[in-house]
């Protein structure tokens, strides 16, 4: 997909550079609101029973991880406390 400017000269290579230079049609304000009205009528929203297993869900697993870290933590002041002593 080279082409040649005349014989002997170096070769201009054409392709994605030149789309990229292309500009954009520009959309009103009226189609950019018909836009997000038609995309927000797709969206898929959850049930509340979903919604609150999610939660539910979320709550017990942060208990765990801060139990999981506290541990850690305790742990490890041990085991720093327990070297800096010698």
């Amino acid at each position: 997909m080279a082409k040649e400017k005349k014989p002997g000269s170096a070769k201009i290579i054409e392709g994605a550079a030149e789309e990229v230079q292309k500009k954009k049609k520009r959309t009103s304000p009226a189609d950019f609101v018909r836009q997000v009205m038609a995309e927000g009528r797709k969206v898929t929203w959850t049930t509340r029973n979903e919604t609150m297993i999610s939660t539910i869900m979320v709550l017990i697993m942060v208990t765990i991880m801060s139990a999981f870290f506290l541990v850690v933590d305790m742990g490890l002041r041990l085991a720093v406390t327990t070297i800096l002593k010698f």
